[in-house]
């Protein structure tokens, strides 16, 4: 389910206390519920509660999140946005276009050179169809049809389907020259192959001979996406570049 978001990433500062203390105050004026995230720390408090936010330690350049929820969810985003991008460094929002020198506008803030990390926008209604978009940006060229069938061989296996509509499909195999992670967001809710509704599909593909310091960070990623909080804080999120942000602070994290 969608809905309303600030992403941000800390100051250098890191979090100041009377900042946080008049963000609790304008989080307050309004019914809709708002959730603290740090990202990068895995945590979470509530925005009315000062003392919480502050306890996350969040340090400077965490990935943060504001997810807003409620009757008046896109008012209370509105303000708290323009708040965020007035001490914070805003990266995206719900609730206006972010600055033009966002930088979630290049494909990801991951720091390994070797592994990529894009969004895909498709129009598919099936998976099968949605591994050919994909496989078009993973594999080797003239061996597409090898990356697709490993991909549909490895769902056959057993599904990719991790809940909270989000699917990890991922190969290991040798049509695929460098790692990468593509980020689709359907168009329309997508019936997987064992009938789940999918909004969100992370396809991860590997080559055979991965550096052990990619397969590190891909396998944090992994553990990450076992938590169903985590799979909701994405897929609130209705922006490819947000959600890369998100998956870039899993890979990172130690």
């Amino acid at each position: 389910m969608t809905g309303a978001f600030v992403c941000f990433s800390a100051p250098l500062q890191g979090l100041v206390s009377w900042q946080m203390s008049e963000l609790a105050r304008l989080c307050s004026l309004f019914s809709g519920k708002s959730t603290f995230v740090n990202v990068s720390k895995d945590c979470t408090a509530a925005t009315t509660d000062t003392l919480s936010m502050l306890a996350t330690g969040t340090q400077p350049n965490d990935i943060c999140l504001l997810l807003i929820e409620g009757a008046d969810a896109e008012l209370m985003c509105l303000v708290l946005a323009e708040y965020v991008s007035k001490h914070w460094h805003l990266l995206s929002t719900s609730a206006f276009t972010a600055a033009a020198n966002n930088p979630l506008d290049t494909p990801s803030r991951f720091a390994h050179p070797n592994l990529r990390v894009e969004g895909l926008h498709t129009q598919a209604t099936q998976c099968e169809s949605l591994f050919r978009e994909i496989v078009e940006r993973v594999a080797e060229k003239g061996t597409s049809m090898q990356a697709h069938a490993a991909f549909m061989a490895r769902e056959a296996h057993s599904s990719t389907y991790l809940g909270d509509q989000v699917a990890l499909p991922h190969i290991i195999d040798s049509s695929v020259p460098h790692p990468a992670i593509i980020v689709t967001r359907c168009h329309s809710a997508m019936t997987w192959l064992n009938q789940e509704s999918v909004s969100l599909c992370i396809a991860i593909a590997i080559p055979c001979d991965i550096e052990r310091t990619t397969l590190r960070a891909i396998s944090r990623l992994s553990r990450r996406l076992s938590s169903s909080a985590f799979r909701r804080w994405l897929t609130h999120c209705d922006d490819i570049p947000t959600q890369i942000a998100m998956l870039d602070a899993a890979l990172d994290q130690d």
